[in-house]
């Protein structure tokens, strides 16, 4: 348009190839065609267009526009999309030296398309930065925003039975508790979450539904699934008609599906923890359901030697009252019975206050007396295996800790039982599992010994690893270790271990409570 036709250097007979020197060494595409738009030549950078799949694209666009050069007599241009990131600038000019026309393609990079990818660039970026779902989603929305400067973005999460604000950009304050109910269908969210595909008005006064917030008739309305899994929200954009071109709408969708991502990924790992607190119950209730057959044993020989002494106690005084005379040596009896039978009673109250203190909530954050928790589980311990093993305790009184003292006192167990486990090849004689504790510059360290063989190489590389176990089939879930470490790391300490052929001991180190 207004642009000199292309005068060849050369005449013929030499024109092929003068062509192709001259053609060779520019930076675009060019062809040579005659009046009919037959190619006579093209140079190397045309050839690799019209080799992509965008050749038909191509040769339409010329012969529409050799009519118009025809008709005109004069330069004309025209610029075709052949992909979503790049057009091609497509230029026809008469060549004065014969009768033919010079067409050139000069392939550029849409500017536009450079623009998106650095949008969403920086929605990655932002994501990837931000220490919760809801902060990620939050900022995420407001980089796109920036380019949308006059738009409303909300993204919904689905909640029970409804779709709930999970970040927001463009609303007031008081809009952005949004709660729609899913039964509503009068609202343009419900209906684009039962289609679950891109929902667009390109005018929202026109349409009989609604918004949860207010908005402008004219306004351009897009609404986006989320969650490439399972459908778990949608994404909803108004702005002005006129904002919302290819390249926004594509913004929108990479928008759209990053949050996507990020919602997967959170109830990935939701499943997971829930998984894992399921997995970990069922090992506890594994650790207590293996010592509970010991502890009844227990707890059955005080209150048999507590029953047969008050029985006993009952037909003395029955006695006594018929013959009306204080016997002392009965009275010395009755005086040994009931201090036996308060015996029986303390130590079934001593094993039963132990298996409260085991099955308290684990989740519970309070400041506690440690030697008390690893006593109590001692206690339950030695009452359910004290036949297996000699078990050896040295625990001071130690200063609080800050924790939930049912699950040190489940740490304690599960060392034990692992203790007893590493011995079992051993004779019964050799069997000895100690329990001890200490205060070493602010923090307390527990110890629990055996007297084993040993833990391998190869499974210290991975004994710390959930659901891993050297146990038989059905002894072991592979959680007690991987328990441990969770529980004494909550507690902002560590968990460390020796081991050798002489047996294994680890080591917790504890914080104190401080004041």
């Amino acid at each position: 348009m207004g642009q000199p036709a292309i005068k060849l250097p050369l005449a013929p007979p030499e024109r092929g190839e003068a062509f192709r020197a001259f053609a060779d060494a520019m930076p675009v595409g060019l062809q040579w065609v005659d009046d009919e738009g037959v190619c006579l030549e093209r140079n190397h950078l045309a050839e690799e267009l019209f080799a992509s799949p965008a050749a038909p694209m191509l040769e339409a666009a010329v012969t529409a526009l050799l009519g118009e050069a025809k008709a005109r007599v004069s330069c004309v241009q025209t610029s075709v999309e052949v992909s979503a990131s790049e057009r091609v600038l497509i230029s026809i000019a008469p060549d004065r030296g014969e009768h033919g026309w010079i067409v050139s393609f000069d392939r550029k990079r849409l500017e536009r398309a450079k623009a998106e990818a650095g949008v969403l660039r920086a929605v990655i970026r932002a994501m990837a930065s931000s220490g919760s779902k809801r902060e990620a989603i939050s900022r995420a929305i407001e980089v796109v925003r920036d380019q949308l400067p006059l738009s409303r973005i909300v993204c919904f999460e689905l909640a029970g039975n409804d779709l709930r604000c999970e970040g927001s950009a463009g609303l007031r304050p008081e809009e952005r508790e949004i709660v729609i109910p899913l039964g509503r269908k009068d609202c343009l969210m419900n209906v684009a979450w039962g289609q679950r595909r891109q929902v667009h008005l390109p005018e929202l006064g026109r349409s009989t539904l609604k918004l949860p917030f207010e908005c402008e008739d004219s306004a351009s309305v897009l609404v986006f699934p989320t969650g490439a899994r399972t459908q778990r929200g949608l994404l909803c954009v108004v702005a002005p008609p006129a904002s919302l071109n290819e390249g926004s709408i594509r913004i929108i969708q990479g928008l759209a599906d990053a949050i996507g991502a990020v919602t997967d990924v959170s109830v990935i790992e939701a499943s997971a923890a829930r998984a894992m607190e399921v997995a970990t119950q069922r090992d506890r209730l594994a650790t207590i359901g293996q010592l509970v057959a010991g502890v009844a044993h227990e707890i059955n020989n005080p209150l048999a030697f507590l029953k047969s002494n008050l029985h006993s106690l009952k037909s003395d005084i029955a006695e006594l009252r018929e013959s009306k005379v204080a016997l002392p040596s009965s009275a010395g009896e009755l005086e040994e019975i009931v201090s036996e039978s308060i015996e029986g009673v303390s130590r079934i109250e001593t094993i039963v206050q132990a298996l409260k203190g085991t099955a308290r909530r684990r989740d519970e954050k309070v400041r506690f007396d440690c030697s008390r928790a690893i006593q109590e589980a001692i206690t339950i311990f030695r009452g359910a295996k004290k036949s297996e093993c000699e078990i050896v305790a040295a625990i001071p009184l130690l200063p609080e800790v800050i924790g939930s003292p049912s699950a040190l006192g489940q740490v304690i167990l599960n060392l034990m039982q692992n203790a007893l486990d590493a011995m079992s090849a051993r004779d019964r004689k050799e069997r000895k599992i100690e329990v001890r504790g200490c205060v070493e510059e602010e923090r307390l360290r527990i110890t629990v010994r055996d007297h084993g063989t040993g833990i391998p190489v190869d499974v210290q590389k991975r004994m710390w690893d959930a659901f891993y176990t050297t146990k038989d089939v059905g002894k072991g879930t592979g959680l007690g270790l991987s328990i441990c470490k969770e529980i004494v790391e909550e507690m902002g300490g560590w968990i460390e271990f020796e081991t050798g052929p002489d047996g294994t001991a680890f080591h917790l180190l504890l914080p104190e409570a401080g004041d």
